[in-house]
């Protein structure tokens, strides 16, 4: 069953017999000095006893290693070339097909299925598929009859393969085991016994430093960094060692050779041989009827039990073997330690580098030098194995939060690559046309994520920034899972983090600034880079961010805002000729070419989020409203009394069918006012009041003043749907819905989760609460508390037969998780669904969704928080100027407002007393001074639709105060006196 390594003495034949006892040479199989394998045919006699015909020779020069199942013989020379032998023909070796030209360091065969390892990590297999043995995505009954590409491995830089009765495993270089084929017994060691049909890996031995494994008919042991051997799969015969004739589903430690440190082990069809290197000890255990065991037995036995070896002093054990129902151990009197031959996996390091760089030059190695970079830069299984961090054994730790890699070694490495031109263009080369078209989407575990950290640190070097595009395209090639996993490994070196954002939006903001209506290919270069700064971001948002939305902005983007505004202008001016038939040139019609290009640019932007600072963010959206009001003709009228506006809203939202698209216009019956925005403010104002004190109750606000969805239903019915609509429609039509929900609301939204964090927000005594449990150090503590998975009287358990589940130390953290994910999702399911729908109805444009949560609630609700002293700076005057005697006035008393009287100002001025988002950056209000022979008959008055302030011309501080503070102060209703 298991492979067989370089038998370099000659073996000679000393007995006929099956023997208990180790002797000189105890196979019948073996290599001679000059490469020629002997096998001895023969029968058993009555007495039990093997009877030899004649001994075939087979001719293999320079054979290393060989493995043979039921009916075929892999020899590999070493060379790196393989040879197939039919037993039952015993004809010369035949070279094998279809292999690649590279060279092959491991054979391994099973009963009817065979599988070779290539020297850059790839595996091959071929034969029967009848328990999926071969890791092909094939039917069951499929015979494959060369050897064929393991794909689902493909990159996973493997060490070693080895094949049982019909399951085959593999082990990559750091330690990651992966199984696939007949599991009856467990022999995969994944828990159950399903057979696998493609390679998975074997959780169980993750972080075990496996550095050797080996397969038995049905069974396979493991052996770790550290000497600690485990075994699982059949245990019929007490192959397992575990002292039972048990199977074992999961890896379980051999515990007789535990600290024993062993150093070598080797699975027959039904017995296993481990090696104590330090002592020259083998022991064995499970079948022994053939005397296998070499322990004067011919019994199984279920424990590890020494091996009688003879007492030669001087003799080293360099390697054991075990065969169907052999054992062998190769002994030498060197004692320098058996070479790895003919090869170990290909990885590329810094001599390598260092040879490339000083041998370019010279015409006959530069052939060389070349087939080794594209073998080198080809293979993703090579460059995956390449740059590990061998220090304290750290790439043994590969997992979701340690690449395994040595990034400073990695970034030397390069940095040195780019001092030859010659070399580099080379390594260009084959990046482009060989590496990254053959990268998959679902690289195999985390070893196959590690090309990926060295495509980005390439594109550090100047050179080579062509090649942005192609690892753009695999980055978003990539399946999520895979990115969320890749950025968590990221997240883990924020170092390297930053600097990979901080190379794509560089690359963006090259491509951005150079954008050209003529040549499309910049602008699908620009939205690559940022479709993949969008995918890191997200994938970080998810996890634990590390760094500040910030570094993902590509601020060129306010010039391409800044450019289309003034080709916008360009093309007013060019439109305006043609409506009085005055003919536009060439330069006019580039203009209006470039504008509607630059408009489509802008219109796309808001894909990727992530890259738009807040203020391109809210000029982006102004674009798309404006575009999509724009193209629906018509409006929604909304006729209400003051005094009954939300039952007349709900009547109107009930009774009469809206196309959610049109732009909504608000008239408050028996009040004057025309509605250019001002009126809707101030509809959407008061109905946000009113929600909050709503009968039946929809809302419940704490005495934080945060307001959340209310668990009592019974009376209601489509209310939550239609508070949706009504907050989706504010939002659409640049209005505000200052209703206090907490920024939990806006993350479900937005499709992300609430923490403990939003907890909070809206119940801070319970978020307390939960964190002052978290942070208990005593176990008993937390049992005192009593607690368990249950719920309530109201609520629903946090489990099922939560009441079971006490509250432990252990547990504790996932107590907390779902205690948010009740008070935010579980307990108000249905109300946040039919909220979200409604919200999708009355915004129907998704442009919304490039806000992250907190924006987006400011948009909704406006900002509270605001530099009165801003508005003073940016005010504009009509019929006067900042140096008139009124207006200084009128500021000394705006000044001595209380906060209160300012935001009933606002209200007055605007129609509400938050500042809207779109405007927050540029607030600018109007005041227009109007001339009455007799001003202190007049009130101020506000044009609210366009913030200005028509302020009579009053003669003194005292009436301008007098009358402002009553305007202020009685502001209901439109066009009141």
């Amino acid at each position: 069953m298991e492979l067989c390594n370089a038998l370099e003495p000659q073996l000679k034949r000393e007995t006929r017999r099956s023997n208990a006892i180790p002797v000189q040479v105890c196979s019948t199989l073996g290599f001679l000095a000059t490469g020629i394998l002997q096998r001895e045919i023969g029968d058993r006699n009555q007495d039990g006893n093997v009877r030899f015909g004649k001994t075939k020779s087979i001719k293999c020069k320079h054979a290393v290693a060989s493995s043979s199942g039921d009916s075929s013989l892999l020899l590999l020379s070493r060379d790196g070339s393989v040879f197939g032998v039919e037993l039952s023909e015993f004809a010369d070796p035949r070279p094998l097909q279809n292999f690649f030209k590279k060279r092959i360091i491991q054979v391994a065969c099973g009963d009817q299925h065979s599988i070779v390892l290539i020297e850059d990590g790839q595996a091959l297999s071929w034969g029967s598929n009848a328990r999926g043995q071969l890791g092909l995505t094939l039917p069951e009954t499929s015979v494959v009859p060369s050897p064929t590409p393991v794909a689902a491995l493909s990159g996973v830089p493997l060490v070693q393969v080895t094949a049982g009765g019909a399951h085959t495993l593999a082990l990559s270089v750091s330690g990651t085991v992966f199984g696939w084929g007949q599991n009856d017994a467990g022999q995969l060691g994944l828990g159950d016994m399903t057979d696998r049909y493609t390679p998975v890996t074997v959780d169980s031995l993750n972080l075990k430093k496996t550095v050797s494994i080996s397969c038995g008919e049905r069974h396979t042991a493991v052996l770790t960094k550290g000497g600690v051997v485990l075994t699982f799969g059949s245990g019929g015969c007490g192959q397992l060692g575990h002292n039972s004739l048990l199977n074992e589903l999961t890896p379980r430690v051999v515990a007789e050779l535990w600290g024993a440190a062993v150093t070598q082990v080797s699975c027959g069809s039904n017995h296993t041989m481990a090696l104590v290197g330090p002592t020259k000890k083998i022991y064995s255990f499970g079948r022994g009827e053939e005397g296998q065991l070499g322990n004067r037995l011919t019994t199984d036995c279920s424990v590890p039990l020494p091996v009688l070896l003879p007492h030669e002093d001087d003799w080293s054990i360099m390697q054991i073997f075990a065969g169907g129902n052999q054992s062998l151990a190769l002994c030498s009197l060197s004692q320098e330690p058996v070479k790895d031959l003919p090869g170990i996996v290909t990885a590329l390091d810094m001599d390598t580098i260092d040879f490339w760089l000083s041998k370019c030059q010279k015409p006959k190695l530069w052939q060389q030098i070349r087939k080794k970079i594209k073998d080198m830069f080809s293979s993703t299984s090579s460059l995956n194995a390449s740059f590990l961090d061998r220090s304290d054994d750290k790439h043994y730790q590969t997992s979701a939060t340690c690449s395994g890699l040595d990034l400073v070694l990695l970034s030397t490495a390069l940095a040195k690559l780019a001092t030859k031109a010659k070399v580099l263009q080379e390594v260009e080369t084959v990046i482009r046309d060989c590496l990254l078209p053959s990268l998959t989407g679902q690289p195999v575990g985390f070893e196959g994520l590690r090309v990926y950290y060295l495509l980005v640190e390439l594109l550090h070097v100047p050179q080579l920034q062509q090649l942005s595009m192609g690892v753009a395209d695999a980055l978003l090639s990539l399946h999520p899972d895979r990115v969320a996993v890749l950025v968590g490994l990221w997240s883990r070196t924020p170092a390297f983090y930053r600097s990979a954002v901080e190379t794509f939006c560089n690359v963006s903001r090259k491509h951005l600034s150079s954008l050209d209506v003529e040549n499309r290919e910049r602008t699908n270069l620009f939205m690559k880079t940022a479709g993949v700064l969008q995918r890191l971001h997200s994938a970080s948002s998810k996890g634990s961010r590390c760094l500040a939305d910030s570094v993902f902005h590509v601020t060129t983007v306010i010039n391409t805002i800044e450019t289309f505004v003034e080709l916008c202008s360009l093309k007013a001016e060019r439109e305006h000729r043609l409506i009085y038939h005055v003919e536009v040139d060439n330069d006019g019609l580039r203009i209006i070419n470039n504008t509607n290009y630059y408009f489509r640019i802008l219109l796309s932007l808001v894909k990727y989020p992530c890259i738009l600072p807040v203020e391109c963010k809210l000029k982006l959206w102004m674009y798309h409203l404006i575009n999509a009001t724009n193209l629906q003709p018509g409006r929604i009228q909304f006729n209400v009394h003051r005094g009954t506006v939300l039952k007349d809203t709900l009547i109107c939202l009930r009774t009469s069918f809206h196309d959610p698209r049109l732009k909504l216009k608000v008239k408050f019956l028996e009040e004057d006012g025309l509605d250019d925005g001002g009126v809707s403010l101030e509809f959407f104002n008061t109905l946000a009041k009113e929600l909050k004190e709503a009968e039946p109750q929809i809302l419940e606000v704490n005495k934080e003043g945060v307001a959340w969805f209310s668990k009592k239903v019974a009376q209601l019915t489509d209310e939550f749907f239609l508070l949706g609509t009504l907050c989706g429609m504010a939002l659409y039509n640049q209005c505000l819905m200052n209703i206090p929900f907490p920024l939990a609301l806006f993350k479900k939204l937005l499709g992300l989760k609430p923490t403990l964090d939003d907890l909070m927000e809206l119940s801070p005594t319970v978020a307390q609460s939960f964190i002052k449990l978290l942070d208990e150090d005593e176990e008993e503590a937390v049992r005192d508390l009593d607690l368990d998975f249950g719920g309530d009287a109201e609520d629903l358990d946090l489990l099922p037969n939560g009441k079971s589940i006490p509250l432990t130390k252990v547990n504790r953290q996932k107590y907390v998780d779902l205690q948010v994910d009740m008070v935010f999702s579980r307990s108000v399911e249905h109300q946040f669904k039919e909220f979200e729908r409604g919200f999708l109805r009355g915004c129907p444009s998704p442009e919304w969704r490039m806000f992250l949560p907190d924006q987006l609630m400011t948009l909704l609700k406006g900002e509270e928080v605001f530099n009165w002293d801003d508005l003073r700076q940016n005010a504009a005057y009509e019929y006067c100027t900042p140096n008139d005697e009124i207006i200084k006035n009128f500021w000394r008393v705006f000044t001595e407002f209380s906060v209160e009287q300012k935001k009933d100002f606002l209200k007055f001025l605007t129609g509400t007393d938050r500042i809207p988002k779109v405007r927050s950056s540029s607030i600018m209000i109007i005041i227009k001074l109007t001339r009455y022979p007799q001003p202190e008959l007049y009130f101020p008055m506000a044009e609210t639709c366009f913030w200005i302030l028509n302020l009579p011309n009053y003669s003194n501080i005292q009436t301008l105060r007098q009358k402002l503070l009553h305007a202020v102060e009685f502001c209901d209703g439109f066009g009141r006196k």
